[in-house]
């Protein structure tokens, strides 16, 4: 078992490696310990919750802010592509029919049912972002629309509650990392539902489609630039250990990637052949590896926090007071301290204390949430709520004008 408290959630970009990882969960925790949030088959993800808690490891295609739902913080991470690649990837993906499982059952979107008939090309595709916009912003942010804060609110999400992220590009390295914060041992994966494109490569991309897509997603470059820097940062942070550590594991991993393997164009949302796994497992642990166990074992010593997490919700504004919930999900017992803002301008401020016996009742940690602070005149100037010193939006923040929500 790791060495997390909070349970382990990934945000799973699609066709950017992350069933892959999913199969290094599955190595280190066991057959069928990673929790799969999918909406078709468990909608409120009451069960999936539920499960998540008891295994301490899930994940799914979700935006971050998954914590809003379990009302306790998660502990992060996740893994990307470079943009145009991960397009790609997609299209590719939908033309196979996702690597022969539609046949089984698996969903697609209308796009995806339009490329398998033959009615989007490549370019058209690509240079319509078909398999997302921007994706990566939009699922590291958790704003269900983009705007122009939006950027800024993923860097900053990294920054403070993903502390790991890494490259799909560099899976061995991403997976050690991965095991310095969890605590997990094995920094080794079996290759799982790789897009199958042989057959498939009867179209070229156009230079106007690929520069199209480069501007349009210009958001998602920077972020994975951003992703990066930072993991060049670690590396050369973790120094010797970490270097003699990610030599030794991209030695195993060769000798893992001899062993045939059922998984490599195959979804796992089916299940892992967990002979085969058993099998990568006893391959990898017939190595001498002290090296990863000495990089893991530093790097438990230096870990490092994350911020906390929060979540509330402005109840009421009236014309002289505004008036909600706020709770610390780190660490519920604390007050949060509330901001009302009006452009730059801090015009009030306050903190939660008052009793909330509703918030309870829903799952939350404290009954004692609530907040109500007195509002100077604004003369109709718009203003927002905020939790002083994070980034974590409060519900229904505003803007608002006394009265009036406006936003």
């Amino acid at each position: 078992m790791p060495t997390m408290q909070s349970p382990i959630f990934f945000i799973h970009p699609p066709k950017s490696g992350g069933s892959t990882v999913i199969s290094f969960f599955e190595l280190n925790r066991g057959e069928r310990q990673f929790v799969h949030f999918e909406w078709d088959r468990d909608p409120e993800w009451r069960t999936s919750l539920g499960r998540l808690v008891e295994t301490g490891v899930g994940g799914g295609h979700h935006s971050f802010g998954m914590h809003r739902f379990l009302k306790r913080p998660l502990a992060y991470c996740t893994i990307l592509r470079d943009p145009l690649a991960r397009q790609i990837s997609h299209y590719w993906y939908a033309f196979n029919g996702k690597n022969g499982e539609v046949e089984r059952g698996a969903s697609v979107s209308t796009v995806e049912a339009m490329v398998r008939r033959g009615e989007i090309s490549l370019d058209e595709w690509v240079a319509g972002s078909y398999a997302g916009k921007n994706l990566y912003v939009h699922m590291l942010s958790g704003d269900p629309a983009l705007n122009e804060h939006s950027l800024d609110l993923a860097r900053y999400n990294l920054r403070h509650h993903i502390p790991v992220a890494g490259l799909c590009e560099d899976m061995s390295a991403f997976l050690l990392r991965l095991c310095g914060r969890t605590g997990f041992g094995l920094p080794f994966y079996a290759e799982t539902n790789v897009t199958n494109i042989s057959g498939s490569r009867k179209q070229q991309l156009s230079e106007s489609a690929r520069e199209k897509f480069l501007a349009d997603n210009a958001w998602d470059y920077a972020l994975y630039r951003d992703v990066r820097e930072s993991n060049d940062r670690d590396k050369t942070a973790g120094g010797e250990l970490f270097d003699k550590a990610l030599a030794l594991v991209r030695t195993v991993q060769a000798e893992l990637n001899q062993v045939e393997n059922p998984h490599e164009h195959a979804s796992m949302i089916f299940g892992y052949d967990h002979a085969h796994l058993g099998k990568l497992r006893e391959i990898a642990q017939s190595f001498d590896l002290a090296p990863i166990r000495d990089y893991i074992e530093h790097s438990q010593q230096s870990i490092a926090a994350p911020a906390d997490i929060y979540e509330g919700f402005v109840d009421a504004v009236r014309e002289n007071s505004v008036s909600g919930w706020a709770i610390n999900l780190t660490r519920p017992d604390r007050p949060v301290s509330i901001e009302v803002w009006s452009g730059n301008e801090m015009v009030a401020a306050g903190t939660t204390g008052e009793p909330r016996p509703d918030v309870a009742a829903a799952g939350y940690g404290s009954s004692h949430t609530g907040f109500s602070i007195a509002l100077p005149p604004l003369h109709g100037t718009a203003f927002r709520v905020a939790i002083a010193g994070a980034s974590d939006p409060l519900n229904n923040a505003g803007p608002w004008r006394q009265g009036w929500h406006i936003g």
